[in-house]
């Protein structure tokens, strides 16, 4: 069995909801969308998802991205979310927990959307879905966001929205597709900072687990 075991709740609410937003696995049926927002967005995406855009050509090889995605998630290995829109159901990408260090307990968040800036204030609803998953669901004490010079913008995103910038790598990263080294910035929150950033906001509606 799975080490994540261990440490994880038994059992797992899948489908999140916020004001605005669904956060929920993928499953069939969601393919066409999946595979859009990659070939829509390759700009923003690369090169942190350089790896998946060259997954997923044609259908069937979205499909089996899924299912992957589907797989690692019962494995508790990823817990990789598509985001819809209540109103009129349109998805606005991906935002996962992956990397999950059980000895911490810590995981990285990866997150990409398109309509990017428009969709800002949306962006900023799903992540903060996903924090909470991350603290009180699943009990984690740190979670990180990693960015490139080409994603920054999530960089800024992660420090309006309670991160830390904890500094830079260089050279530590590279794409699937290219031998170009990227430096790596990390933003980190831990269970103490979102804990602070939370009590002055106990008054507001939280995002729903059902």
């Amino acid at each position: 069995m799975n080490s994540l075991y261990n440490i994880l709740p038994d059992a797992l609410d899948e489908r999140l909801e916020t004001d605005n937003l669904i956060l929920r696995p993928y499953q069939e049926g969601d393919e066409g969308d999946f595979m859009r927002v990659l070939l829509e967005n390759p700009d923003n995406l690369y090169p942190a998802f350089s790896g998946r855009i060259a997954r997923v050509k044609v259908l069937e090889d979205a499909r089996l991205q899924m299912q992957q995605l589907r797989t690692d998630w019962d494995n508790r290995k990823t817990f990789d979310f598509g985001v819809w829109t209540k109103a009129g159901n349109t998805y606005l990408g991906d935002i996962a927990l992956k990397n999950v260090d059980h000895k911490i307990p810590k995981a990285e968040i990866g997150l990409y959307f398109t309509g990017w800036p428009e969709t800002k204030e949306l962006v900023q609803e799903a992540l903060q879905a996903m924090l909470d998953f991350a603290f009180d669901a699943l009990q984690l004490n740190k979670v990180y966001i990693r960015c490139t010079a080409t994603n920054k913008f999530y960089g800024e995103l992660a420090l309006e929205n309670g991160f830390v910038e904890e500094g830079t790598l260089r050279s530590d990263f590279r794409g699937s597709d290219s031998d170009e080294l990227h430096d790596l910035t990390y933003f980190g929150m831990t269970r103490q900072d979102f804990e602070r950033r939370r009590r002055p906001q106990e008054s507001a509606s939280p995002a729903t687990v059902v």
